[in-house]
């Protein structure tokens, strides 16, 4: 068996870019409105706190003009993100691992081979159950955190690539059993004597017998 370690050709490679990644739910960007509605909301009342408790509009009116203006931008940025980031967010479920992608300003694809994850989680928040929407958390080995995270899935939906991903797990670690009990059993065997040591004893043979 002759070691090979053959250039490969980038090009030829699949391009992650040609997979059809699943779109999230309608829903889930009136999920991140109402999350993002309720903060905003929340945020505004600890501006009017200081406005009541503190002399900030007439001692510094450009102060508290400024804020204002901030809380605005802030929050309707908030809402224009969400909208662009629900277009760009979607996974694909491959054979042998699943492909999430994120992000507007800093995009991010992140993919999770099925022989690195050690469990899977199905999680609902309070606005989520309102639309009756999921979150699948995946955990890979060695990681006290989910390392992935699909929200706005219907419950059927999130059940069934739970059950799909907990089966090719099973799977891979079967035939990783069965390559390392195999990796074991050759190397278990006696090597086979090469033709240089063959020739070595023979020729010792054959010295040994002229002398006798």
């Amino acid at each position: 068996m002759f070691f090979e370690n053959q250039e490969i050709d980038i090009s030829g490679l699949p391009h992650i870019a040609e997979a059809t990644f699943q779109k999230l739910s309608r829903n889930y960007v009136s999920v991140r409105y109402i999350g993002n509605t309720i903060f905003f909301l929340l945020l505004l009342g600890g501006l009017f706190g200081v406005y009541l408790e503190t002399p900030i509009v007439t001692d510094y009116p450009t102060l508290w003009y400024a804020l204002l203006a901030f809380w605005c931008f802030w929050m309707i940025t908030s809402f224009i993100l969400v909208k662009l980031g629900y277009d760009i967010r979607g996974y694909v479920l491959r054979e042998k691992d699943i492909v999430h992608r994120k992000g507007v300003l800093y995009k991010s694809t992140t993919t999770i081979p099925f022989n690195r994850v050690q469990h899977c989680e199905i999680s609902q928040g309070p606005i989520q159950r309102m639309f009756d929407l999921h979150t699948l958390e995946i955990f890979t080995a060695g990681g006290s955190k989910s390392d992935l995270a699909i929200p706005g899935l219907h419950g059927e939906t999130a059940q069934q690539i739970k059950e799909f991903i907990v089966k090719k797990t099973v799977i891979a670690e079967e035939e990783a059993n069965i390559l390392e009990q195999e990796t074991e059993r050759v190397e278990s065997i006696e090597p086979i004597a090469s033709s240089d040591d063959l020739l070595d004893t023979k020729t010792y043979t054959d010295t040994t017998q002229r002398f006798e």
